[in-house]
């Protein structure tokens, strides 16, 4: 099978819509599990999309390695089965067209991202049947056996409720995977370094376990820390960015 081009014109209503967000970390593997899929299944090559990103291995179908948002958004109107990685936003996108979406978590340790809250929020949200959730190739290909016979399985009605409270929930995830990633400092250093930083306002005095506001570091969608709400950064990001 000859690989399109990385700019190819999507197909006018594509059935099959595979987007990786906006992370500069190549996912290489989904494409790849796309492209296997989709030379067992060559009738449905012209019927699909793949946004690429920075993924180094070439999609098997009409792609784009970037896509402007409003055509993204068109492409995801139009689309029967929509694939994603396991980013917030990019999931929140397919509810919003009322569709289950397959979801393929990145993991950290394939270079894929930073740590592994897409694997922990992929996990919560498919237990509530939110996602159908794709961990290996086998699961991967028979979702999208199952889709290719039956899309309407993917179609879900959402209550835009169940979408902020599933966004929030992943706000508690990365909280949680700055509390266990936060370095712990020598007892005597940390005393000192809060007793220089005293809470304000709240009438207790600074001590171990009783740190300052304005020593908690948050995280943006990257999970990169700078300050401000972790859980309201990322509940305003997840609407507004492909991650």
């Amino acid at each position: 099978m000859t690989a399109p081009a990385a700019g190819a014109r999507a197909p006018a209503r594509p059935r099959i819509v595979v987007t990786v967000g906006t992370d500069h970390h190549p996912f290489d593997r989904l494409i790849g599990w796309t492209n296997d899929w989709l030379r067992e299944h060559p009738e449905h090559v012209q019927g699909a999309f793949v946004q690429s990103g920075a993924a180094s291995v070439v999609p098997a179908c009409p792609a784009s390695r970037f896509v402007a948002a409003g055509h993204l958004s068109a492409l995801l109107d139009s689309a029967d089965v929509i694939v994603c990685h396991g980013g917030p936003a990019s999931i929140a996108e397919a509810w919003a067209r009322g569709r289950l979406p397959i979801a393929v978590p990145r993991l950290p340790r394939l270079g894929e991202h930073v740590d592994d809250h897409q694997v922990d929020f992929c996990r919560k949200v498919a237990e509530l049947g939110r996602i159908r959730l794709a961990q290996t190739p086998a699961d991967f290909a028979g979702l999208l056996d199952q889709a290719a016979r039956d899309h309407t399985c993917f179609r879900a009605d959402l209550p835009q409720a169940d979408i902020d409270a599933a966004i929030a929930r992943f706000g508690e995830l990365v909280d949680d995977l700055v509390s266990r990633s936060r370095p712990r400092w020598p007892l005597i250093n940390r005393s000192r370094r809060i007793r220089r930083r005293p809470a304000t306002g709240a009438g207790v005095p600074a001590g171990p376990g009783h740190m300052s506001p304005d020593l908690e570091p948050a995280l943006d969608t990257h999970g990169h820390a700078h300050g401000g709400s972790a859980r309201r950064g990322l509940a305003r990001k997840a609407h507004e960015e492909q991650e």
